[in-house]
């Protein structure tokens, strides 16, 4: 159910940040099917099938993420609609890690944690906003090499988007992007 949610918040972001109708149409037949592996992911132990979509379903986010960020940085001007738009963005990461390292769990069988603890879908949310925000509690830590290079990625990822989002929202809210004109047209005027 998790990733049909998913699916919908994808196929939100995609019609918010206007898209065309043939990539619209092309996302929902995709999505289509992959609500079809979710609902048959629950019903089978098939590791291979759960890590799938637990895959497909960050794979969404991070795109839903992508397309949230280009739509914010080619905006004439911010208002609140980008700001809350920034911070959904923000979250989409946390919550596309928690999916990464689920999927991982699934494929990983001395559990996916120190200290042989496979975890729930409850633990990875919660250890992806607490690496996400780089507060560290401490208290899961990934057992493997491939669990520790992705708590890395999201470490950067997560700050990176911080800074920079933040940055440019808080450097553009309320005002309007002036439009520079190439060169060679600034010359040709002068020329004239």
């Amino acid at each position: 159910l998790v990733a049909i949610g998913v699916i919908l918040v994808v196929l939100g972001t995609l019609q918010a940040t206007g898209v065309t109708r043939r990539i619209m149409r092309n996302a929902t037949w995709i999505s289509v099917g992959l609500a079809l592996l979710s609902v048959g992911a629950g019903f089978t132990e098939a590791t291979s099938v759960r890590a799938a979509v637990s895959f497909a379903a960050a794979g969404g986010l991070a795109a839903s993420v992508l397309l949230i960020v280009r739509h914010i940085f080619e905006m004439d001007g911010i208002t609140l609609r980008e700001v809350v738009g920034g911070l959904t963005a923000y979250t989409q990461v946390a919550l596309a890690f928690s999916f990464l390292y689920s999927g991982m769990a699934v494929l990983i069988e001395e559990g996916f944690f120190n200290n042989g603890i496979a975890g729930d879908s409850s633990d990875f949310i919660y250890f992806s906003v607490v690496t996400v925000t780089t507060l560290g509690y401490g208290d899961l830590t990934p057992a493997t090499n491939v669990g520790r290079s992705l708590v890395v990625l999201e470490t950067l990822l997560g700050q990176i988007l911080l800074i920079v989002l933040v940055a440019f929202l808080v450097g553009r809210l309320g005002a309007k992007r002036s439009k520079i004109e190439p060169e060679h047209r600034t010359s040709k005027r002068r020329s004239g």
